[in-house]
C-alpha cells in the first residue's frame, strides 16, 4: 500500500466537511472530548457491558473502591485500606464514611454489597464483570464501614476488579426501569449523567456535593470542570482535525498518522501510553475447518507480517503485539516473536499438506480435507470491531498463498452474539491490562460458556491448569512465570493470529490543565482538570 493509499484511508475534502456537524465552540470550564464511535458502548451500565469504554465513562460518574493510579500502584478509592488473607480467600475493606451518592443516600457497606450481588446474580448477564468479580462464597458486613468478601478459592486479583467496578446507588438501582440510564447511572463520584444521545453523544454535569475525598484528588470538594461532554465521531480526518479547529479540547485516540500536526505546538499537548494487555489479537475458532487444523493455523501466522502493516498503516507508531500478551505487557513471553517468523514458503508448504491445494486462479481449495467438500474455497472470515485496515494489509499478503480473507467490520453486541453462536472464525478478542489474569480470562477453557470470553474451542487440562494459578499466586514473578508457560503452549498451538497493540494518544488544547493519563493508555482522571483560559 502507498503512501498516496494511506492519504485515502485517512484524510479527504468530504471527511473534513464533517467537522461542522460536530459542534460549536468551546465553552469555558466545559470539557469537549472527541472519541472515536467504534468506542460507544452498547449500555453504559458496566455491570453489564463489558467494555473499557463503558468502566472509563463510569469512572467520571462514580468512585470505586480503589484506583489504579498513574504510576501503577492501587491507591484509596472509596475504600480507605485493605487486606488479604494468607490463603487468598478473604478481603476485608474499611470504607470511607460519610460519602453519598448523587442522590442523597449513604455510601456504606451495604451499599457495596447491594452492588457486588448485582453483578454476580445470574439475572443481571454480566458479559465480564461477574468473572472478574469471581465466585463469592459471602459478603459480611460490619457497621456501615467494615467489609469483608469471602471466597471458597484464592481469589489474589480482586483489586484488578473492584478498581474498574462501578458502585450504583442501591435506592436508583431498586427504582430504575432496565434500560434507562439516567435513572441506574447515580454514584458518587465527580459528576452527574445528564443525557447520551446515541450515535452522537455523553453528557455530564458536575455534582457539587461531590466529596473529592479518594487518593487521586489533590483537594477535597467538586471539580473545576462545569461539565464534561464526550462526542463520537466515526471519520478518522474528523478525529485527526477537529481539535484544531477549536470544535473540541481535548481528543482521546488520535490517530496516530495527525499527531505531526500537532508535535512541537505549544497551544497544543499530546500524551501518549501504551497499553499493556492482549493488544489487538484476532483469535481463532478451533472448533471446525478450516481452523480446526492447526496447520492452516500456523499457515496464516506465517503468511501474515504485522511490522509491514504498522509501517503501510500507522508510520511504525503502533506498538509490536507479536503473542497472547503483547510485547509491552510486564509478563511477555520473548519467545511468541521467534516462533512465527514470515514464512511464506513454509505456509504454503503447510497448507499442501493439509489438503488445500491450489486452485484456478491460483486460490486454494479442498483435496481430501475431512469434512470437507473437495473443491470448496479456502475462506477465512475476519471478524473485528475496528482497525479493520489491519485486516485489509493482511488480506493483500494471505492472497498470494491462496487464501482469500474476507473482513468484516461488526459492533460489540454483533460480536458477542456471534461468538455465542460459534459463528466465527478469527475474532477480534481485546483485553487490556498490566495484570497476567487476562490470560485466564480469554484461554482457560472452563469460560468457554454464555457470558465467558474463552472463544476459541480449544481445551487443554496443562494450560487450563497453569491458569488458574494466575488467581491463587501472590508473587508476581513468580505469576508472571506462569504467563510466560500458558503463552509458549497457546503459540505452540497457534490459537490466536497476532497483530499489533495501538498506543493511545490523548491531544488536549493548552488550556486544560490538570488532566491525568492512568497508569494504562485507556484510563484517565478529571478530578484536578481545569480549563484556564
Amino acid at each position: 500500500m502507498t503512501r498516496m493509499k494511506k492519504a485515502a484511508l485517512w484524510s479527504g475534502v468530504a471527511s473534513l466537511a464533517l467537522i461542522a456537524s460536530v459542534g460549536t465552540a468551546v465553552a469555558e470550564s466545559d470539557l469537549i472530548i472527541a472519541m472515536p464511535a467504534t468506542n460507544e458502548p452498547a449500555s453504559l451500565d458496566g455491570h453489564i457491558d463489558p467494555y473499557q469504554s463503558t468502566w472509563l465513562i463510569n469512572s467520571l460518574i462514580t468512585d470505586p473502591l480503589v484506583i489504579l493510579s498513574p504510576d501503577g500502584t492501587y491507591i484509596p478509592g472509596l475504600a480507605t485500606d485493605w487486606s488479604v488473607s494468607d490463603d487468598g480467600k478473604t478481603w476485608t475493606f474499611t470504607l470511607r464514611d460519610g460519602v453519598t451518592f448523587h442522590d442523597g443516600e449513604p455510601f456504606n457497606a451495604e451499599a457495596v454489597r447491594a452492588n457486588l450481588e448485582r453483578i454476580v446474580a445470574p439475572e443481571t448477564a454480566s458479559a465480564q464483570m461477574a468473572s472478574d468479580i469471581g465466585p463469592i462464597a459471602s459478603i459480611e458486613t460490619d457497621g456501615e464501614t467494615g467489609l469483608t468478601i469471602i471466597y471458597d478459592t484464592p481469589w489474589v486479583t480482586l483489586l484488578d476488579a473492584v478498581r474498574r467496578a462501578p458502585l450504583w446507588s442501591p435506592a436508583a438501582l431498586a427504582t430504575a426501569e432496565p434500560g434507562d440510564m439516567s435513572a441506574i447511572l447515580v454514584g458518587t463520584g465527580p459528576f452527574r449523567f445528564v443525557d447520551w444521545v446515541q450515535n452522537d453523544n455523553i453528557t455530564l454535569e458536575r455534582w457539587d456535593d461531590y466529596a473529592g475525598v479518594t487518593a487521586i484528588s489533590e483537594a477535597p470538594g467538586p471539580v473545576d470542570l462545569d461539565s464534561v461532554t464526550i462526542r463520537f465521531i466515526g471519520e478518522s480526518a474528523v478525529m485527526g482535525e477537529v481539535l484544531a479547529t477549536g470544535e473540541v479540547n481535548m481528543v482521546y485516540t488520535l490517530p496516530p498518522l495527525f499527531s505531526d500536526r500537532y508535535v512541537g505546538n505549544s497551544d497544543y499537548t499530546l500524551l501518549s501510553k501504551g497499553q499493556a494487555g492482549t493488544g489487538l489479537q484476532m483469535v481463532m475458532n478451533t472448533r471446525s475447518a478450516p481452523l480446526d487444523d492447526i496447520r492452516v493455523r500456523q499457515a496464516l501466522i506465517l503468511g501474515t507480517d504485522s511490522a509491514a502493516a504498522n509501517d503501510i498503516l500507522y508510520d511504525g507508531l503502533y506498538q509490536a503485539s507479536d503473542g497472547p500478551l503483547n510485547n509491552i505487557h510486564p509478563c511477555f513471553w520473548e519467545g511468541s516473536s521467534d516462533m512465527y517468523p514470515v514464512d511464506q514458503e513454509r505456509a504454503a508448504a503447510l497448507l499442501d499438506d493439509a489438503g488445500w491445494v491450489v486452485g484456478d486462479g491460483g486460490m486454494r481449495v479442498a483435496q481430501g480435507v475431512e469434512g470437507v467438500e473437495d473443491g470448496t474455497p479456502l475462506t477465512v472470515r475476519y471478524s473485528t470491531l475496528h482497525h479493520q485496515e489491519i485486516g485489509e494489509v493482511f488480506q493483500a499478503q494471505l492472497r498470494p498463498l491462496g487464501i482469500d480473507l474476507q473482513i468484516e467490520v461488526v459492533p460489540g453486541p454483533v460480536q458477542l452474539d456471534m461468538v455465542q453462536r460459534r459463528d466465527f472464525e478469527l475474532m477480534y478478542e481485546r483485553q487490556r491490562s498490566p495484570s497476567p489474569l487476562i490470560l485466564d480470562q480469554v484461554w482457560n477453557s472452563a469460560y468457554d460458556e454464555p457470558g465467558g470470553w474463552a472463544w476459541t474451542g480449544y481445551a487443554n487440562p496443562e494450560l487450563d491448569g497453569i491458569l488458574e494459578q494466575l488467581r491463587a499466586v501472590f508473587d508476581d514473578d513468580e505469576r508472571c512465570d506462569l504467563a510466560r508457560d500458558a503463552q509458549q503452549i497457546i503459540m505452540e498451538n497457534a490459537l490466536m493470529l497476532p497483530t499489533l497493540s495501538q498506543p493511545i494518544i490523548v491531544g488536549l488544547d493548552a488550556s486544560v490543565q490538570g488532566f491525568e493519563m492512568g497508569a494504562e493508555g485507556n484510563w484517565f482522571f478529571l478530578q484536578n482538570a481545569s480549563i484556564e483560559n
